[in-house]
């Protein structure tokens, strides 16, 4: 036998196999059947490349299998490089978002009145995250030399909002201007006026689209209007304040005739006297002496004292305090706000209903005008023939008596709608969610309303009470 042939036989016995996706390769040996079946290294190798299998070999792997032949088994001799994934972008923020944000309380857990750092405050040039960028992926190859994709990191998604940029490498986000942080889903810097003084005839009467911050007090006679958040450092005496946002006053609110306050979401401060107050969210005082206010959400008070004495408290939530009143039973009114339940279904259906027929009615009315202006045509042309009686004129004015009586009827209709929504909205059920718990005492000379039905407790005050609705009732609870 040649050597040419010798070698074909020899390449016959070594099987080459890859897996499905073409990641590994193998080798199965055969032996001879007669003498003994060795194979050298190259041997090995020119049947892999015969089989056009060119990167990944495991050179240690094809030595020992020249050396000490295994048969009939497939033994793993080439694997790919597998490819390496991009990482992802990072963003490390150095900032909290809105609703992670809380404002400092004292080693008791009462509020800080002093503490104003209720809001985050930004300085122009701030870093408020760090980006790490996403890379690039490591593309692979199989067992052909053939290149396996990787894939790229995605992109981080960068909070930038207004008044922040990133800087030359992108690497972090920076505050473009003094502010505070507003953080829903992207970083925000909303400018903020700071005044360094008091209101007075030296600044004049303040009002700004954005957040103001005030060092001093608010002179009496004097106003403050902030769309956005409003914090004052000092006293409001006998001023007009209206903040969009929420309101922190260092000391507190001593009203008087003419002043009055209002705030588009929560209150913060030290005490309220003698003052009128319309907050939108809640409120969080030490004490309140003869205050008129109304708040749509809770009353806490917080601090030293957490009494409420006097004046009168209109509230949608819970009103939370010592105590309510004095042993002098100076009266002190607290009204709890309701809301009623209606039957909004037919209400919308209603609606509904009245939407069409109005509709209808506007229709009706451009059709009125329609034919007003063909009468007014046809009398002019009947004048200049003589003839008042045309057939023409008969046919437009019984058009138009159909149409009066539609539009009759149409505010008929109206009128009926109108009855039926008042009579749904009368038939609604008043509740009332709201509730006053007291930690101390409920002096006498307090009158708490449900709406007009009052809580009645005629001899000795009460301890540790909480008073609320239930069931079509008011209920005396323990706290």
């Amino acid at each position: 036998m040649s050597e040419e042939n010798a070698k074909t036989d020899k390449l016959a016995l070594i099987e080459v196999s890859v897996n499905d996706d073409n990641q590994q390769g193998f080798i199965k040996l055969e032996k001879q059947q007669e003498g003994n079946t060795v194979f050298t290294k190259e041997e090995l190798l020119d049947a892999l490349t015969k089989n056009q299998i060119k990167h990944g070999l495991i050179d240690s792997a094809i030595e020992k299998l020249a050396k000490r032949p295994i048969f009939n088994i497939r033994i793993k001799v080439a694997e790919a490089t597998a490819p390496i994934d991009g990482k992802d972008g990072v963003v490390t923020l150095l900032v909290k978002k809105d609703a992670d944000y809380k404002p400092e309380y004292s080693e008791d857990e009462t509020v800080d009145y002093k503490n104003l750092e209720y809001f985050q405050m930004a300085k122009k040039g701030q870093i408020l995250c760090e980006i790490t960028k996403e890379t690039d992926g490591v593309e692979g190859k199989d067992i052909y030399g053939q290149p396996i994709p990787a894939y790229k990191g995605r992109k981080p998604q960068v909070p930038a909002g207004k008044n922040t940029s990133l800087n030359e490498d992108e690497s972090k986000l920076i505050a473009d201007c003094d502010g505070i942080i507003k953080f829903v889903n992207t970083i925000n810097i909303d400018e903020m006026m700071h005044v360094r003084s008091n209101i007075d005839f030296s600044t004049g009467n303040i009002n700004f689209p954005g957040d103001v911050t005030i060092d001093g007090d608010v002179s009496s006679g004097f106003s403050v209007k902030a769309g956005g958040n409003l914090i004052i450092k000092g006293v409001v005496e006998d001023a007009k304040i209206e903040s969009g946002g929420n309101l922190v006053i260092a000391k507190g609110i001593y009203g008087g005739s003419s002043g009055d306050v209002i705030v588009g979401k929560d209150l913060r401060c030290n005490y309220i006297e003698n003052a009128i107050l319309h907050v939108e969210g809640d409120i969080t005082v030490d004490y309140i002496i003869d205050g008129k206010i109304t708040c749509h959400g809770n009353i806490s008070l917080s601090g030293s004292k957490e009494l409420v004495i006097g004046g009168e408290i209109k509230l949608r939530g819970e009103l939370v305090a010592r105590d309510i009143g004095n042993d002098r039973e100076y009266p002190t009114i607290i009204r709890i706000l309701g809301e009623k339940a209606v039957d909004q279904a037919e209400l919308d259906r209603l609606a509904e209903k009245k939407e069409a027929a109005q509709q209808q009615l506007e229709e009706n009315k451009a059709k009125e005008a329609q034919i007003n202006g063909l009468l007014l045509d046809r009398e002019k042309k009947d004048i200049l023939n003589r003839n008042h009686k045309s057939a023409g004129m008969e046919q437009i004015a019984s058009l138009k008596k159909q149409i009066d009586r539609q539009f009759m009827l149409l505010k008929k209709e109206l009128e009926e709608i109108d009855n039926a929504i008042a009579y749904v909205n009368n038939k609604g059920t008043m509740n009332y969610f709201g509730s006053v718990s007291v930690k101390r005492k409920l002096y006498q000379g307090t009158r708490i309303y449900f709406g007009d039905m009052p809580f009645s407790f005629e001899f000795d005050s009460l301890e540790h009470c909480k008073i609320y609705w239930d069931q079509d009732d008011i209920v005396n609870g323990m706290m």
